[in-house]
């Protein structure tokens, strides 16, 4: 198998489809942010989604250097100047733009297949994929404010006010990477024309979500200890650092498709070279078996 999802690796660019993905993807993550931001004041508890998106789903996703960074474009960019230019067209424009990243990922993983799909289907199924990700996003915030409420009408005894206390950080912590795992298992089943049943796209997703959680605190250290990309190139440092970012968790994603597609032609090779011995079996039996047969006829004659 590991010879398989080598050559699955090396043969295929993977590398190289990672960075024309990620250059798609980079292009549409302000559009989608534009749009996840554009509906939020129509949602309940808008104050408190707009924190949890800023302090808490941020800070799982993103290293801290560049959380801060994307922190300070949204809140002193993005957000004063949404009022102006939020309506049905812009928020309808930036749902179209931000879905070119997950199309470009979709495609990715049908590159080297043989069975293709029309560019609308791909692009109908990329958006539903975009749609169910903000869904997913805005129930799990919601969730963790509701959670937060519950807990807090309760008088908590002196054994569990720290879990009261730290419950955001708990549930956050526990959550995100639940949550990445799910839609990655989701991505890779929907997307992926090669995986028919969702338990086969586990195992990718597991691999993806453990490198996920490696990489991100490599990359912070990195970030914080070693890159000094700011004193570099000034304020576009903060952009490169945010392709980059980008970049790794394309290349993670695709390594995770990979790893799935490997597993399943494991499982095919090996079914179909039991059957061959399987068919080799029975004609041996049945040789076997004719052969007493055809002496004893020639015994009587």
């Amino acid at each position: 198998m590991f010879e398989i999802y080598g050559e699955g690796i090396f043969k295929n660019p993977v590398i190289r489809q990672a960075a024309a993905i990620s250059w798609a993807f980079f292009l549409s993550l302000f559009p989608f942010l534009l749009f996840l931001l554009s509906i939020l004041p129509y949602l309940p508890h808008y104050d408190k989604l707009q924190f949890y998106i800023f302090d808490v789903m941020l800070a799982n996703i993103l290293p801290a250097d560049i959380k801060v960074y994307v922190t300070e474009y949204l809140q002193d960019t993005l957000i004063p100047n949404l009022k102006g230019i939020s309506n049905f067209v812009t928020i309808i424009l930036a749902l179209i733009f931000g879905t070119n990243g997950t199309h470009a990922l979709i495609m990715g993983f049908n590159l080297n297949t043989d069975v293709k799909r029309t560019f609308f289907r791909n692009y109908g199924i990329a958006l539903l994929i975009t749609i169910a990700f903000v869904s997913i996003t805005v129930l799990s915030l919601l969730g963790i404010y509701y959670a937060e409420v519950v807990m807090k009408l309760f008088n908590p005894v002196n054994s569990i006010s720290w879990l009261v206390n730290n419950l955001t950080k708990i549930i956050s912590f526990i959550s995100f990477p639940l949550f990445y795992f799910i839609l990655l298992a989701l991505f890779y089943w929907v997307g992926c024309l090669k995986i028919k049943r969702f338990r086969e796209a586990i195992p990718g997703a597991i691999f993806s979500t453990l490198l996920f959680g490696f990489i991100t605190y490599v990359f912070a250290f990195y970030v914080r200890d070693i890159a000094r990309y700011n004193f570099l190139y000034g304020s576009i440092g903060s952009i490169i650092l945010v392709m980059i970012w980008v970049n790794l968790n394309i290349i993670l994603i695709l390594f995770g498709n990979e790893l799935n597609l490997a597993i399943k032609k494991v499982k095919m090779d090996k079914k179909i070279g039991d059957e061959l011995a399987a068919q080799i079996e029975q004609q041996q039996f049945v040789q076997t078996s004719s052969a007493p047969n055809n002496n004893d006829h020639n015994i009587q004659l």
